[in-house]
This record gives structure tokens, C-alpha cells and sequence, in this order.
């Protein structure tokens, strides 16, 4: 489609919001319009709000408008939610309130054959330089700016921004972020990508002092150079996972029906972006999964080295000291000294030398005295605790347990069985919690990757 629409980026104009209105808002419950309008209010949104719509006076207490024209005030971000075939005329009269941002909900385009349509939207907003997000985009989330206007899920405000060619795909990551008690610092839903593009959102989270991980779906790129460009800056200073859609021939084929884009062959495009520094995944979960813990290793630690396992389950302990092997991690074996000191203070013996199992009639306070340990950090750079709850502790306890502990060194925790899921949650509000073992290799993995992780040489 040629070069975007506009000099600026579009991050720094999302960061600062003053006001916003919704075109196409509607009082009705359901509507496209009035699920907007209510996630705006909901998120907290302080700016000016100015709700379109002929048909009506008020919409949710506040006064509407017939017309973008007549708003009183100037408009930094339209959302709009008409009719593909009214979207043009309405471009037109957005430029003359010299609109900064559209952000064109609206679907019928060049994913339904109607790439004449895009063309217009795209002329008319290049006579006034305002950009366009879409069209058939899910919305936008800037959370400096205090800012949800989207269909989709009211997310949590924090540090990772979510940028996805599909709302929904949006919307699944930035509920994975909640369940890690974790949240968005920005989500575009790029949908057909008319002007600003995947790449030149990535551009614009290089220097952004709000994010701090990256999570992207993409489907297609417009411009490959300054895609990976772009991803090579990001990924230098921020954790980035990148989930491709599209992987065969019927996958492929179905990226053209649903945003129109063209696909490209998911090899190269895993191989130019794992050499990017990015981090490649298949699985939206998990993509947000690893890029969170990255995330907060990241913002905690340098380089990480000697890693010390701990576990109330001898066959846990081994299946997660695999997964760390497989990472090239080495646990290095306990010093005599150290295993002394820590049996004297947790008040039992374990077995093995690393893992370290306590056995399954330990708990979870057991485990915390080891992580209080005072030579642990001479030892070991990193701690990881494998644990599977037992009838004689409740999912809670376990939880306050590991969150009173005041560790010596970084300390991941993860749980396996019964109310594992709950725990993680739980932990993840003040700890680094892993929600499933496989994780563990392909975070340790991509910490040595990008310089600041486990290596079996100096």
C-alpha cells in the first residue's frame, strides 16, 4: 500500500489522548457502538468524549452529535462503527476537523473484495495527513493515555503491548496477561493494515518508556526491511514474542479472506524473526507467557548462570531439571557447607544434590526457609521451585506462603496439580511464576539467546 499516511508514529500519538469521539455510538446494549462507548467509561477515560449519531441526543449521559462537524471541540481519535459504504464521506468530514487518528472499526473491505473502497479511505485521509488504524480493526488500548476503545475485553493497564492484525487474538493475550497479573501498555488491532502498519507500530515501542514486552500476531507485512529492522531495535532492550498466522496452504489462504493480506512462507518468516532476537511461538498462551517472565527477569537481573532446583517431588524435580538441561542449563551440584546451612534452617534433610527434594511430606514454608537461605546468592544466581501442592496445604496457604518469602536470589516458582492454575494467578502478583514446565526450557533458553541467560561457557 505504500508508505504510511503521515510523518509521525503512530505510538506518539497514542500516548497522549485529549479527546475522543465514537462515531456510530449507540444507546443500545450489543451494539458496536455502545460497547465502545462503555469501554471508554469503564477504563477510566479522562479526556473529552464526543458520541456521533444522528439518530440521537444522548447516548450514556453524554450529549451526541449528528455530525463530527458539529463537535464543539477539536477530535484527536475517531472510532468508527458505520457502514463500510459511509466510512469515505465520513473521512472526508473528519479531515475537516483536522482529526489526528481514525480508527475504522468497520468491516467490509479489502477482506470482503472491496479494495476500491480502502483506496478512497486512503486518498481522502492523505489530503489532510490524519492516519488510519484498520480498517476492520477490534480498536485500540493506550493505557497512558487511559484509553480502551475496543470491542474487545477490558484489559488491565500495565507494561506489554499487544499488537495483532486480529482483534480476537488481541483480546486472548491481553486476557493471558490478567490471569499473570500483568497487563497492556498499549493494543493495536492493526486489522486490514490500510496505513499504519505492524511494522510501524514495533518502530514506535523502541523508545516508548511505557512498554516494556512486546506481543505480536502477524499475518502479513507490509514493508519486510523495516519490519525487521524495527524488530531488531525492539528486541534488543525488549522481550518480543511473535506468533505468525498462517502457517499452510488453507491457513494462508484464510490471512487473505480475513484481514486480505498476503502471507509469506512461515519458514522464512520464523528464521528471520528467531534472528532478530524475537522469541517464536505457535500458541498465543504461551507466547504471553514467556514474554512475561522475560519481562520481569529482565527488569530484575543480568546475566543468570547457576541455576538450583528445589522441589517437594522427586519426579517434578527431574522433569523440570530435563527441561532446564535442555536449555543448556547446568545445575551445578551443593556445597557441603550450603547443604548443612540450609538443613539447619529449614529443620529436615533432603535428598539429592541438585534437585534438591524436601519429599512430599515437606510444605511450602519448608521451601521459603531455603530461599532465605544467606549464602544462597555465593552459590546460585537463580533459584526455580517445582511444587505440587498436597491435601495438607490449601492452594491459598501455599500461595502466602511463597509470597511472604523474602528471596535472596531471583526465585521462579512453579506449581503442578491441584489448584496449580490458581497459585500461579495468585503468586504472579508479586513473583515470577511459570504456568507450565515446557515454559521453563524455552525462557532459559531465550534469556542465553539475547545475552542475559544460563551458558555453560564464559
Amino acid at each position: 500500500m505504500g508508505e504510511a499516511v503521515g510523518s509521525d508514529n503512530i505510538v506518539s500519538k497514542l500516548r497522549r489522548v485529549d479527546s475522543v469521539a465514537i462515531v456510530g455510538a449507540s444507546p443500545i446494549e450489543g451494539k458496536i457502538g455502545y460497547e465502545l462507548l462503555r469501554n471508554i467509561v469503564k477504563f477510566g477515560y479522562e479526556g473529552d468524549v464526543y458520541p456521533v449519531n444522528p439518530k440521537y441526543d444522548e447516548v450514556l449521559g453524554f450529549k451526541c452529535y449528528r455530525s463530527p462537524r458539529n463537535v464543539p471541540g477539536k477530535i484527536d481519535v475517531a472510532v468508527v462503527a458505520i457502514p463500510a459504504l459511509q466510512v469515505p464521506d465520513l473521512i472526508a468530514d473528519l479531515c475537516r476537523k483536522d482529526v489526528g487518528v481514525s480508527v475504522i472499526i468497520s468491516s467490509g473491505f479489502r477482506e470482503k473484495g472491496r479494495g476500491d473502497l480502502e483506496e478512497l479511505l486512503k486518498v481522502r485521509a492523505a489530503d489532510c495527513g490524519m492516519r488510519i488504524i484498520g480498517p476492520n480493526s477490534a480498536g485500540i488500548t493506550s493505557s497512558p493515555a487511559k484509553l480502551h476503545a475496543s470491542i474487545e475485553v477490558l484489559p488491565t493497564p500495565g507494561r506489554v503491548a499487544v499488537i495483532s492484525h486480529s482483534g480476537a487474538v488481541g483480546g486472548v493475550a491481553m486476557y493471558e496477561l490478567q490471569k499473570l497479573g500483568s497487563g497492556v501498555s498499549y493494543f493495536v488491532s492493526i486489522g486490514n493494515g490500510l496505513d499504519v502498519g505492524i511494522e510501524e507500530v514495533v518502530e514506535g515501542l523502541v523508545e516508548d518508556t511505557y512498554t516494556d514486552a512486546t506481543v505480536l500476531y502477524v499475518e502479513w507485512v507490509k514493508d519486510g526491511k523495516k519490519f525487521m529492522k524495527s524488530l531488531r531495535d525492539l528486541s534488543k532492550h525488549k522481550p518480543v514474542a511473535v506468533v505468525k498466522g498462517g502457517w499452510g496452504t488453507v491457513s494462508s489462504s484464510a490471512v487473505l479472506s480475513h484481514t486480505g493480506g498476503l502471507a509469506v512462507s512461515y519458514e522464512v518468516f520464523k528464521t528471520a524473526v528467531r534472528q532478530s532476537g524475537a522469541v517464536v511461538e505457535e500458541d498465543i498462551e504461551e507466547a504471553v507467557s514467556i514474554v512475561e517472565v522475560l519481562r520481569r527477569i529482565r527488569t530484575r537481573e543480568g546475566r543468570l548462570r547457576r541455576v538450583l532446583l528445589i522441589t517437594n517431588s522427586g519426579g517434578y524435580g527431574i522433569l523440570v531439571a530435563s527441561y532446564l538441561e535442555r536449555a543448556g542449563v547446568e545445575l551445578p551440584q551443593i556445597d557441603i557447607e550450603l547443604r548443612k546451612q540450609i538443613e539447619e534452617a529449614v529443620g529436615r534433610d533432603f535428598s539429592g544434590s541438585n534437585p534438591l527434594d524436601f519429599g512430599g511430606d515437606s510444605k511450602s514454608a519448608d521451601l521459603v526457609k531455603v530461599l532465605q537461605t544467606d549464602n544462597l546468592r555465593e552459590h546460585y544466581d537463580v533459584v526455580v521451585v517445582a511444587y505440587v501442592p498436597t491435601s495438607a496445604e490449601t492452594p491459598r496457604d501455599i500461595c502466602e506462603n511463597f509470597k511472604k518469602s523474602s528471596e535472596k536470589v531471583l526465585t521462579m516458582y512453579f506449581t503442578a496439580g491441584g489448584g496449580a492454575n490458581w497459585i500461579t494467578r495468585c503468586l504472579s502478583e508479586t513473583k515470577l511464576a511459570v504456568p507450565r514446565a515446557s515454559l521453563i526450557s524455552k525462557i532459559f533458553s531465550n534469556l542465553r539467546n539475547a545475552g542475559v541467560g544460563p551458558s555453560s561457557r564464559e
